[in-house]
């Protein structure tokens, strides 16, 4: 099986680099009175929550760049597209984006798969893709992650659980790769660093609604705690953890408002890493929560402490969105060289607080938050990890 599974993955990186050879892109987009970012995510099927939430996020900060001036004087628009979480799909769509609506840049895949469709077609294009997802940190000249990378995510979260949790742990996650190959043993290897114990890990393929042999094996071994990476429906797997009355502490970089609200008691008291929740309590935060909510007030009628609940990556697209202006009026331009330079100095106060771009490691330099769901479903930060320097895996 890892073996048909590694081949599946050489065949992925085959079919998006084949993909990606044979576009004749230009240089450079030439300069005109507006600037066009292109929307590339899951706006349909599994992840279609996610991915429209981003939609209106990078809507959001557009009409508050084009409030405050434009970006380096210019009008900035969205072209946006659905990646329906196929490959093929979003290639096709990101040639498109490049080549015919001439974007400046990319922004709001979801997934791994996604992240690197896109970004073989950016790197042809010589082009940018802002991907606003926590990774197991990805490096490439042509990519920016708006999200934590896993030295930033994983590995101190690590720490901190073996510090204030317990040193047992079981792992219950969804079959990719990343997980696999990177996410998962830098989990391992950090427990087992600081005296713990992994009892054991089991992977289930996207489509997965029954959990309930693993949460019996997990009520067996009784560890201290539960690291859970259920991707596609963490809201059935939570409230499915909830339905077996299981003592160990749930922990997840999975875990956010708006599936505490879609929970309800099931989520309460769990723990998540993450770069950012509607409760941080910054100027600009409460500027974005509040804008959201008028906004988008009948997007979903999930609330977190009376406010529209936005995910994580969300503010991640906002943010990505915002750097790009940012970059932009630094670099004085669209091409690569410019925003190259323009990324190379671009530091914002995000939602989350301030944040700058490590060109280096392809991420921003963030804050890693500790987040514990309360009995109202919003989610308080108990604890504050970073800043913390991105590293390339």
């Amino acid at each position: 099986m890892r073996t048909k599974r590694l081949g599946r993955r050489r065949a992925l990186h085959g079919l998006v680099g084949v993909a990606a050879g044979g576009i004749g892109f230009p240089a450079i987009v030439k300069a005109a009175d507006t600037v066009r970012i292109g929307f590339l995510g899951p706006l349909s099927g599994a992840l279609a929550f996610v991915g429209q939430t981003n939609q209106n996020c990078l809507a959001l900060a557009v009409s508050e760049i084009n409030e405050a001036g434009g970006a380096g004087g210019r009008k900035v628009e969205v072209v946006a597209e659905d990646s329906q979480m196929s490959t093929k799909v979003t290639l096709d769509k990101a040639r498109k984006l490049f080549q015919s609506d001439g974007v400046a840049a990319i922004t709001g895949p979801v997934l791994p798969s996604e992240r690197e469709a896109v970004l073989s077609v950016a790197a042809a294009a010589k082009r940018y893709l802002l991907y606003p997802n926590f990774d197991e940190g990805r490096c490439h000249p042509n990519l920016i992650v708006t999200g934590l990378s896993s030295n930033q995510s994983t590995v101190p979260m690590v720490q901190w659980l073996t510090k204030n949790v317990g040193k047992t742990a079981y792992i219950i996650a969804s079959d990719i790769g990343t997980a696999r190959d990177i996410g998962i043993p830098a989990f391992k290897t950090e427990l087992e660093k600081h005296g713990g114990k992994l009892l054991g890990v089991q992977y289930f393929p996207f489509g997965t609604r029954d959990f309930g042999p693993v949460l019996q094996q997990v009520a067996t071994v009784n560890p201290d705690m539960v690291w859970h990476l259920i991707g596609d429906d963490p809201i059935t797997f939570v409230k499915q953890y909830h339905s077996f009355g299981l003592k160990p502490q749930l922990a997840t970089p999975l875990v956010h408002e708006s599936i505490a609200a879609a929970t309800e008691e099931a989520s309460v008291g769990h723990i998540g890493v993450e770069s950012s929740y509607m409760s941080v309590d910054t100027p600009a935060n409460l500027a974005f929560v509040d804008g959201y909510t008028r906004r988008f007030a009948d997007f979903t009628p999930r609330r977190a402490r009376g406010k529209v609940v936005i995910l994580p990556h969300g503010e991640r697209t906002y943010v990505a969105a915002k750097l790009l202006a940012e970059a932009i009026r630094l670099g004085g331009g669209t091409d690569m060289e410019a925003l190259r330079k323009g990324f190379g100095q671009a530091t914002i106060e995000a939602p989350r607080g301030t944040v700058r771009v490590d060109l280096g490691a392809s991420h921003l330099w963030t804050d890693t938050l500790v987040g514990k769901v309360a009995a109202d479903r919003g989610i308080d930060v108990i604890a504050r990890l970073g800043p913390i320097a991105p590293t390339c895996t």
